[in-house]
């Protein structure tokens, strides 16, 4: 799988990703949110808190969970990017880190949301 057939795959994970935030009461803020830190996937608002979401898409079930994915470097980028946005739209509110799987080799599709990772 070339690098293009990656990106195809991880645009197609986000929205997933998206659709099922929405089904749950979240409000879609933004998608790929970058600075010079780095990316975050989503940026959703649920109730008065601000969740920055890290999307793992796998077409495997190889190499263990998506959440298993995402290591303290990762973690430590998104919280980086939390504040950048959060200085960037003013908000002073709570916020938290989830991670999103989503599993396309499964019939039929699994998607997993872990809340609070850290």
């Amino acid at each position: 799988m070339g690098k293009q057939d990656n990106k195809m795959t991880g645009n197609k994970g986000e929205s997933l990703a998206s659709e099922s935030l929405m089904q749950k009461g979240y409000k879609i803020l933004g998608r790929n949110y970058r600075s010079k830190w780095g990316e975050v996937d989503i940026v959703a608002k649920i109730n008065q808190t601000v969740v920055f979401v890290e999307v793992k898409t796998k077409t495997t079930d190889k190499f263990g969970e998506p959440w298993e994915m995402v290591n303290t470097w990762k973690i430590e980028q998104v919280k980086k990017m939390g504040e950048v946005w959060c200085r960037e739209y003013g908000w002073e509110g709570r916020v938290r880190m989830d991670v999103i799987g989503v599993y396309l080799d499964q019939d039929p599709l699994v998607i997993k949301h872990w809340e609070s990772v850290e």
